[in-house]
């Protein structure tokens, strides 16, 4: 960092973040507060099946909507792990329109992702969230939303795992 500053600025945050904790409850409680973590929300969606995605593939450069503060347990690689927007409602009633994934993108190995909701790239569909199964020797992504087509996986068409979706959240719609 101090050979190439702009990186600095690009990578490191520099202004630690003031969290105001709120205490729900009334009385002389005694409360621990548990080690957070700043999650940026960036301002790039991610598509369910059905849907087109945002193209970003360098996230680091994408820019912040906003941050959200994390249990540290929920985190278990928080400089890999980003929060993205969905777009669309093939992972329904699992996650919907406009809901926050957390992504870590430093779990990427298909087959211990067996089951798991993942984030995966190709270059015609962009970013997408689905849940990844393994079929004998073939991987499959799978919408919760029945309606929606299973998409095969194969050498020949490319997709990159991105990353373990970590958690969700959502307004009720």
């Amino acid at each position: 960092m101090r050979v190439m500053p702009k990186l600095r600025r690009q990578f490191g945050r520099t202004n630690p973040i003031d969290f105001q904790i709120a205490h729900a409850g009334s009385g002389a409680k005694k409360l621990t507060t548990p080690p957070l973590i700043a999650l940026p929300v960036l301002k790039v969606a991610v598509a369910s099946p059905g849907e087109k995605g945002d193209s970003s593939t360098m996230l680091h450069r994408a820019p912040v909507e906003t941050m959200i503060a994390a249990p540290r347990k929920w985190c278990p690689n928080p400089s890999a792990t980003t929060c993205l927007r969905v777009r669309g409602n093939a992972m329904l009633p699992l996650i919907g329109d406009g809901y926050i994934l957390a992504v870590d993108s430093s779990q990427t190995d298909p087959f211990e992702l067996n089951g798991k909701v993942v984030v995966t790239w190709h270059k015609d569909r962009e970013l997408m969230v689905s849940r990844l199964h393994h079929y004998d020797h073939t991987a499959v992504l799978q919408p919760e939303n029945r309606e929606y087509q299973p998409i095969v996986l194969s050498n020949k068409n490319r997709w990159q795992i991105f990353g373990k979706v970590l958690w969700w959240i959502g307004k009720e719609p």
